[in-house]
């Protein structure tokens, strides 16, 4: 038996395991739990280890400055995560330190990310010359009317008696509905995903049962 036909059967049969999560929990799905967790927490360590810590320690040794700066304050700030493992308050305020650099640098990116790669686009693409044919300017309209009445459906300081507040409330209502229908396509395309995976798997184990059968 080859090497290719071994592994064939080793993932068939880790699949059906998987699957059988739907009978509902199981020895067996566990085993397979288990083994997907140890084995990507392996493969992590593994590869932090040969791509990032020995890299690192032995710039470290080479005595160059550069590398002391770029390593070196690194290796420190992950260092001084490690007091808070032992709960000592004395010097667990340490660890502050890299968690305050880490969720300002996290929450700077996501902002950035946020304006760069979805609201200027938006923006950009909401304010485009009424230009081309019937259909591009119908989407420009559509695109524009479709931003309006979703921002008007998270917001909610307009007073409901005023005129204002009125016009407000009916375009939060098809704004509402917009967003439901954005998230039926965002929950269609996820589904369609999995059904695609599923379909997949199930595909590989009936032809790795065929090829083992001669079928």
């Amino acid at each position: 038996m080859s090497q290719d036909v071994i592994v064939n059967i080793v993932a068939a049969l880790l699949t059906l395991m998987v699957l059988s999560r739907v009978a509902g929990d199981n020895p067996l799905f566990r085993v397979a739990q288990y083994l997907f967790v140890g084995t990507s927490l392996g493969l992590a360590f593994v590869v932090a280890y040969h791509q990032v810590l020995r890299p690192a320690a032995l710039a470290l040794l080479s005595g160059s400055t550069t590398a002391v700066w770029l390593y070196g304050v690194p290796f420190l700030l992950g260092v001084s995560l490690l007091p808070r493992i032992t709960g000592d308050q004395r010097s667990s305020w340490l660890a502050n330190i890299p968690l305050a650099l880490v969720f300002g640098v996290g929450g700077a990116l996501a902002i950035g990310g946020a304006i760069v790669g979805t609201l200027l686009p938006q923006i950009r693409d909401t304010a485009r010359p009424l230009s081309g044919g019937t259909g591009e300017i119908a989407g420009v309209v559509v695109l524009a009317i479709g931003t309006v009445v979703t921002l008007a459906s998270f917001y909610y300081t307009a007073p409901p008696e005023s005129r204002g507040g009125r016009i407000v409330k009916g375009a939060a209502a098809i704004g509402h509905w917009l967003v439901m229908v954005a998230f039926g396509f965002f929950f269609a395309g996820a589904l369609q995903s999995y059904l695609s995976a599923l379909v997949e798997r199930v595909n590989f184990v009936l032809a790795t049962v065929r090829s083992l059968f001669g079928a």
